[in-house]
């Protein structure tokens, strides 16, 4: 199976993102928090999502803050010569096409067909699937080394299978135990319904004898009952009559003492109208005053008015005198502006003229302060521009000569290993000249060798060897330290190299100061300030006066609204004087005087004005008592009839009823009332008894069922119990066996894998099982020149090779034709000697893997991958595009 494209639609920081991975190895490469991660994120939760290991609310969490339809994946792969494409939508549809055709359109057919046809999750998560640290930790960590090596043999598996029947045969125990209670709690039921069926038998008799008399009783009952409700009635009827008859009686006087009082309050009130007519003659009398009243107080009011006009008619003559002085004022202000605008335009004229020079000036000093910086770098630093020079000249020789050394070293150590190597094979042919019958070499008997000359033979080649290897072995000791020595001078390059870029900067801003002359800018900047200083002031002043000569406006108009109110005052005056003189005064003191005379007139008119009114009313209060009297005399001859009426029919009813017979009919209904009240009760018991009998006995019955199913239960749970624990031993000899052989096949694979890492250095590793501290554990050692060595023995470089080869067998022993893997983060923590070890084996052995995808923030992982795709984080989205694509 290989991955050939995902689209990433509002999926944690991508917000759409596509992304194309091709055979070969694949590099995404970002800055932590870019969303390199949420790309491996997005292709497992394509293949698994509807998975049960899924936690909930997963879509949710997942989906972009500000989307509001939810997520879209899309993924496409080639798989089994077939193309297939996973869309997943965490709002909508979801489907799996085959060259085209759905064949899956819910999340957990897809997620079952994925586990059926590809690799199951567990397969995925611990064989396809390496994660950040993974590599380093599996041998440094024994804890994570045991729990990986769990997942992936299958352990775990075999445990929790083990753990689940060793759960049932719990379970099956209990449930053993629980029907063992249901026998012994049921006790002996037969017996039990043998009692429930006598005992209903009873029930049924003793309800058929109650039934029987309870309809006698009723037969009895019913002829009692008719003549107890007539005789009840009748008395009913009576007593009704008999308070009818008081409450009518009680009316009667009600309404003959209303008439009385309502005569008595019509004298009253015609008493009060003879009164009130003679008032309402007087009021006529005197009703000129209220015309002449009100207009005499109306011309007096203007008395007050005429003053305060005359008050305001001064005030506004002095305000018109202030308003003109200061319009003056504001008249010679309009001349100082104008002259102040006709310097204000030319210094903006100077201005500008200057504006250039001071750009130019402001140009020069930034690269002036450029140039100290640049040479403050230098200077801070201890260089010269001639020692920087020569030191990157070193460098470059350093890696060149690097280059020569570890060539010359690679040679030793395959001298050495084909000395080691000639030396084992002399001392096995050695071994077999021991008791030799013939020569191992020529197949000609030993007599016609000279055995010690062999031997002696054999010793010079072996001295021989042991020179030439300690020759070696000191001159690879003399280059290793030369490499040191020239790797610390590597290691400045990337300082010297900045150091350069910032001495071409300095020559560059060097080269363009010389097109300024700055003295003559500076003083042209200085005069730029003047003016521009002498402009602002000049703009503030301006500024002011225009202030000020807003102020004319609005005097213009207060000066003309004072005017208008001065002319409005004035006919005031007049229309007050004229209005006096038409009422015929001379004066306001007439006035006063007319109207003092007729004050006391006007008093008894306004005491008398009501008058009308209240005449209107008293008269007709008056003539609704005499119709509502009237109508209390007919209520009273009609209630006087129907008083009549009740008494006779008293009368007639108590000659038709006797009071003995009816004290005696009740006290007989009553008796066999509650005679059948009592046998209804005792059969209501006697039926309530009947189904109490009849549901114990169906649960009796029930309850026999139960027992006789429980007693087959305990049969088959039994013979269940018996196979889940030979199922449980086979368990466990099969973890023991599938630990056994899965280690086996690791270490061969593992071993063949690190040789070849190593150059055949190593013959391979071994895996242990030991225990340590009363804990099982596992070790892993390698096999150098046929001993078993701890890692510890290794350089970092090889520690990495180990580890990844480890890992790797562990994927290969998962999953037999690996075709894709994916390392997140495989360079955290590592030190510059592992990282390129690892870059190495990504670039000479990973390649034997059809994909290969690799998730990283380390650039010079670059230079190991065929395809490079770059994720960054821009404005808080996820941008993904394809920086190098090799030709392969």
């Amino acid at each position: 199976m290989r991955i050939r494209a995902l689209a990433i639609k509002d999926f944690r920081a991508h917000e759409k993102s596509y992304v194309e991975f091709n055979d070969g190895i694949n590099l995404v490469i970002g800055q932590n928090g870019s969303g390199k991660s949420s790309i491996l994120e997005a292709i497992f939760a394509s293949f698994y999502l509807g998975h049960g290991s899924f936690p909930r609310g997963y879509k949710k969490v997942n989906t972009r803050v500000d989307s509001k339809s939810g997520f879209e994946l899309t993924l496409k792969f080639e798989h089994g010569g077939k193309m297939y494409e996973i869309v997943r939508k965490s709002l909508g549809e979801s489907y799996l096409k085959e060259n085209g055709s759905i064949i899956a359109d819910k999340d957990s057919d897809i997620a079952r067909w994925v586990e059926r046809y590809l690799y199951p999750i567990h397969v995925y998560r611990n064989a396809l699937y390496i994660r950040q640290g993974e590599i380093e930790s599996i041998l440094t960590d024994e804890d994570v080394r045991e729990k990986v090596l769990r997942k992936v043999l299958g352990i775990e598996d075999y445990e929790n299978a083990e753990k689940n029947a060793q759960e049932v045969i719990r379970e099956l125990r209990r449930e053993k135990e629980h029907l063992e209670g249901v026998i012994l709690g049921a006790g002996d039921v037969k017996s039990q319904i043998e009692d429930a069926e006598r005992k209903l038998k009873e029930v049924f008799k003793s309800i058929n004898e109650l039934r029987l008399l309870e309809g006698e009783l009723k037969e009895k009952f019913k002829a009692v009952s008719s003549r107890y409700s007539q005789l009840k009635n009748t008395k009913e009827l009576l007593e009704e009559l008999e308070r009818e008859e008081i409450r009518k009686e009680g009316e009667l006087n009600e309404i003959k003492e209303s008439i009385t009082h309502l005569e008595e309050r019509i004298k009253e009130l015609q008493q009060e109208i003879q009164d009130l007519k003679g008032k309402e003659k007087r009021l006529k009398e005197i009703e000129w005053v209220n015309k002449r009243y009100p207009k005499l107080k109306s011309v007096l009011s203007k008395k007050d008015d005429l003053h305060k006009a005359k008050i305001e008619m001064s005030r506004l003559e002095q305000k018109l005198k202030n308003i003109g002085e200061q319009i003056e004022e504001l008249k010679e202000k309009e001349k100082e502006l104008q002259i102040k605008r006709e310097e204000y335009t030319k210094a903006i004229k100077t201005y500008n003229e200057l504006k250039r020079s001071v750009e130019q000036y402001e140009k020069a000093m930034q690269l002036l302060a450029q140039k100290e910086r640049h040479e403050m770098e230098l200077k801070k630093e201890g260089y010269t521009k001639e020692k920087l020079l020569s030191e990157i000249e070193g460098v470059n020789k350093a890696k060149e000569k690097a280059k020569e050394v570890d060539e010359e070293i690679i040679k030793i150590r395959e001298e050495i290993s084909g000395l080691n190597k000639l030396e084992h094979s002399l001392r096995q042919n050695l071994s077999k000249l021991e008791g030799a019958k013939e020569c191992p070499l020529c197949k000609r008997p030993m007599e016609e060798h000279d055995e010690e000359e062999i031997m002696r033979e054999y010793r010079e080649e072996f001295a021989q060897i042991e020179k030439r290897r300690k020759e070696l072995k000191e001159k690879l000791k003399e280059l290793t330290e030369e490499k040191k020595q020239l790797e610390s001078i590597k290691a400045t390059e990337g300082k010297l190299l900045k150091l350069q870029k910032t001495l071409e900067l300095l020559e560059e801003v060097e080269k363009e100061l010389k097109g300024y002359d700055v003295e003559k800018l500076k003083k042209k900047a200085d005069e730029f300030e003047e003016v521009k200083r002498k402009a602002i002031e000049l703009k503030k002043e301006m500024t002011s006066i225009n202030r000020e000569l807003e102020k004319l406006e609005k005097l213009m108009m207060e000066k003309e609204r004072a005017e208008n109110e001065m002319k409005a005052l004035n006919a005031r005056v007049n229309r007050i004087l004229n209005e006096l003189s038409k009422e015929g005064f001379s004066s306001f003191e007439d006035v006063e005087e007319e109207l003092e005379r007729i004050d006391p007139i006007y008093r008894e008119y306004l005491q008398l004005k009501g008058i009308p009114s209240e005449l209107s009313l008293k008269e007709k209060r008056k003539r609704i008592l005499e119709e509502k009297m009237g109508l209390k005399i007919k209520g009273l001859e009609k209630l006087k009839k129907e008083l009549q009426e009740i008494k006779a029919k008293v009368q007639k009813l108590k000659k038709e009823f006797s009071k003995e017979e009816f004290e005696r009919v009740e006290n007989e209904y009553l008796n066999l009332s509650n005679k059948v009240a009592s046998i209804k009760a005792e059969i209501e018991g006697q039926e309530r008894l009947k189904e109490e009998v009849t549901k114990r006995l169906e649960g009796l019955r029930k309850q026999l069922e139960e027992v006789k199913s429980a007693q087959a239960k305990i049969k088959a749970v039994e013979k269940v119990m018996a196979d889940m624990k030979v199922l449980r031993e086979k368990l466990i000899k099969f973890k023991a066996e599938a630990e056994r052989r899965g280690l086996e096949e690791v270490e061969k694979v593992a071993s063949e894998l690190f040789s070849e890492m190593t150059e055949r250095k190593y013959q391979g590793i071994k895996i242990i099982r030991e225990k340590r501290y009363g804990k099982e554990r596992i070790r892993i050692a390698v096999l150098y020149q046929g001993e078993e060595q701890g890692i510890d023995f290794l350089s970092g470089g090889e520690r990495i090779a180990l580890g990844l080869s480890f890992r790797l067998a562990l994927s290969l022993y998962k999953v037999r034709n690996l075709e894709l893997l994916i390392l997140d983060e495989p360079t955290p923590f590592l030190d510059e000697e592992r990282r390129k070890k690892l870059i190495d084996i990504i670039t000479q052995h990973l390649r034997k893997i059809p994909q290969v995808i690799i998730v990283s923030h380390d650039e010079e992982l670059k230079d190991a991958a065929d395809y490079v795709i770059r994720v960054s984080l821009v404005g808080g989205k996820s941008r993904v595009e394809v920086e190098s694509l090799a030709a392969y």
